[in-house]
């Protein structure tokens, strides 16, 4: 079974229901430490098993021994990473061997793009999917059932002058000239750092914020790293898509507010962020004719 999309109350519904449908001894639940769930189980006897923890020699074989038909897995936005052979994920996939009973959790459908679903399906069923590629034909006998949570992206516009732009244009020449054997993407996430100086004054004291570190030091901006629950204004974005999946998943928010210069590296962010939003909304529209 995979559920996508479902908030915490959804969630719980699921497995209420499904406990209430089957004879199950014990339940064991794959999580995250940062997104960590508060199911209840009622008198089921039930074990957290963190993702970190699930390749250690102490959990693995004895949770081997233990996990049979009378137990039932929940693997809870367990996507941590795209490549599918990762140990964690092969690890899992034993565990999962072991029970018919598994709910796969997850908020959004994949981390940057389609053929991420695999990592799923792969907990659904390493076996029948094993070498295959995404399609939706996939989805065949396998109980899935999606829902779109629509986002919107409001920028703000943050106002600069032609010295703000020419001191941007210095800086974007000094990194291209200084880049040498490191990787390009650098040059487009120290730029959208540096020109954070700019939306410095237009923050705002009674509005809470989110950025990509603490170099602002005021207290109503919090670090993606520290995950908050709330609905935020972005400064800047994550170096990585799954810090900023993390935090919507958490804080269930519907608009994403961003503090934008204009220049091309902000574009560049809002127009990746954009990108990823369709992708999201596409799959799960033609997810839900196959379902």
């Amino acid at each position: 079974m995979i559920r996508i999309g479902l908030s915490s109350n959804e969630k719980q519904e699921v497995l209420d229901r499904y406990l209430a449908e089957h004879d199950i001894r014990k339940v064991f639940v794959l999580y995250f430490e940062k997104l960590k769930p508060q199911f209840e189980f009622g008198n089921v006897d039930c074990e957290y098993v963190e993702w970190k923890d699930i390749i250690m020699y102490k959990f693995f074989y004895r949770l081997l021994e233990e996990i049979d038909d009378s137990c039932l897995i929940v693997v809870d936005e367990l996507m941590r990473t795209q490549n599918r052979s990762e140990l964690t994920y092969n690890c899992a996939h034993h565990y999962l061997n072991q029970t018919e009973h598994k709910i796969i959790f997850e908020y959004f459908p994949f981390i940057e793009g389609q053929d991420d679903f695999m990592i799923l399906l792969d907990f659904e069923n390493k076996g029948r999917y094993k070498g295959h590629g995404f399609v939706f034909d996939h989805f065949e006998g396998v109980d899935i059932k999606v829902k779109h949570n629509p986002i919107e992206l409001i920028p703000t516009s943050v106002p600069v002058n032609e010295i703000q732009e020419a001191e941007y244009e210095e800086e974007k020449e000094r990194l291209f000239d200084e880049l040498g054997n490191k990787h390009p993407d650098t040059i487009p996430r120290n730029l959208h750092v540096y020109v954070g100086q700019w939306k410095k004054p237009h923050i705002q004291w009674d509005e809470k914020y989110l950025a990509r570190n603490t170099r602002f030091k005021l207290d109503n901006i919090k670090t993606y790293r520290e995950l908050p629950t709330d609905e935020r204004i972005l400064v800047d974005f994550p170096v990585r898509r799954l810090e900023l999946n993390d935090y919507l998943k958490r804080s269930g928010a519907k608009r994403i507010k961003f503090l934008t210069t204009g220049l091309s590296v902000d574009e560049y962010y809002e127009n990746s962020l954009k990108s990823w939003l369709d992708r999201v909304g596409e799959f799960i529209a033609e997810a839900s004719l196959h379902t």
